[in-house]
C-alpha cells in the first residue's frame, strides 16, 4: 500500500479539521453547552478576563446571596394572602354603585343637597376602603403582616409564640421593649363568629358517625378530611400556626415587630370628612 492510501493516525486525525472546516471541540469544555463549570459558578483563572453575560459571584463560594428570588428572571415570592372572600366584593360592589351615583350627579346634579349627596358618597366610599378591601392578612418567609384598617404590623416567625382563633385570629408575640408580657395583635381580616364555629363542630361530628362516606373522601390524606370540617377561619390558623411551628423548629429566633400607621388609609376617611363638613358649612 503507498503512502497516499495509508489511513492517518489518530493522531493526525486530531490534529486535521474535517472535511467541513469545523474545529476540533476543545479540552476545556467550551463550545459543548456553554461556558466551562468555573466560569459558570463566578470563578476565572487568574489574569484571565471575565465573558460577557457571565456574572461575578457574590460573596464566596458555597454561599446564596441574600436576597431570595424565586421563578425565572430573580422576582421575589409572592406572600400567601389570607382575607375574607365576601370582603373585596363588597368593596367592588360599593365602588361601582357609587362611582355610577357620582357620575349621575356631575350630569345632572345642580342644587346644595346634589353636593351634599356627593360627599356622602366619598366618605362612605373611603369607609369601605379601609374597612372591606385593605384588611389582610400576609405571610411569608420573614414572618406575618397584619394590615387592619388604620394600622400594619409585621411580627418576624422568631417573635411569634401561638396563632389562635377566637371572634378573630389573634397573634401572640414574645415581650419587647421590658414588656412583662407577650403581646397578642388582632387580625380584622380573618374573623370567626361563633354560630360559624358551632356548625363546624357539628359537621366534624357527624362526619365522624357517618359510616356512608364517597370513595373520594376514603382515598383523601388525613389532613384533608380534618381541613374538610373546618371553616375556612379555623384552617387559616392552623397554616399560620404550622408554619411558626416550622421556623421555631428550624432555629428562627429573634427579630423585632415593628407597626406604623397607614397614612392612605387615614386621608381616606379624613379628607372626605372634611369635604363633607366644609359642604355643609357652606
Amino acid at each position: 500500500m503507498s503512502s497516499a492510501q495509508q489511513p492517518a493516525s489518530p493522531a493526525d486525525q486530531a490534529g486535521q479539521p474535517s472535511a467541513a472546516g469545523a474545529s476540533p471541540p476543545p479540552a476545556n469544555g467550551a463550545g459543548q453547552g456553554g461556558p466551562p463549570s468555573a466560569v459558570q459558578a463566578g470563578h476565572l483563572p487568574p489574569g484571565q478576563a471575565r465573558p460577557a453575560g457571565i456574572p461575578a459571584q457574590v460573596g464566596p463560594p458555597g454561599v446564596r446571596a441574600q436576597a431570595r428570588t424565586a421563578g425565572p428572571g430573580g422576582v421575589r415570592a409572592k406572600p400567601d394572602l389570607y382575607r375574607s372572600p365576601v370582603a373585596p366584593l363588597v368593596w367592588w360592589v360599593w365602588a361601582a354603585f357609587a362611582l355610577a351615583n357620582l357620575i349621575d350627579l356631575a350630569v345632572q346634579g345642580r342644587d346644595h343637597f346634589a353636593l351634599v349627596v356627593a360627599a356622602i358618597l366619598i366618605l362612605v366610599t373611603g369607609v369601605a376602603y379601609v374597612a372591606a378591601f385593605r384588611p389582610r392578612v400576609l405571610a411569608d418567609d420573614e414572618g406575618i403582616t397584619i394590615r387592619n384598617p388604620l394600622r400594619d404590623h409585621h411580627v418576624p416567625w422568631g417573635c411569634v409564640q401561638d396563632v389562635e382563633l377566637r371572634d378573630s385570629l389573634e397573634v401572640q408575640c414574645t415581650p419587647q421593649d421590658g414588656e412583662q408580657k407577650s403581646k397578642t395583635l388582632y387580625a380584622w381580616a380573618v374573623h370567626s363568629s361563633r354560630r360559624g364555629r358551632i356548625k363546624a363542630e357539628a359537621r366534624a361530628r357527624r362526619s365522624a358517625k357517618s359510616t356512608q362516606q364517597p370513595p373520594s373522601y376514603a382515598r383523601l390524606p388525613a389532613e384533608a378530611r380534618v381541613a374538610l370540617t373546618k371553616t375556612d377561619s379555623e384552617n387559616i390558623a392552623v397554616s399560620l400556626r404550622e408554619r411558626a411551628t416550622r421556623a421555631r423548629a428550624a432555629g428562627t429566633t429573634g427579630g423585632r415587630r415593628t407597626a406604623r400607621w397607614d397614612l392612605p388609609a387615614i386621608a381616606a376617611l379624613v379628607l372626605p370628612v372634611l369635604l363633607l363638613l366644609v359642604v355643609i358649612l357652606v
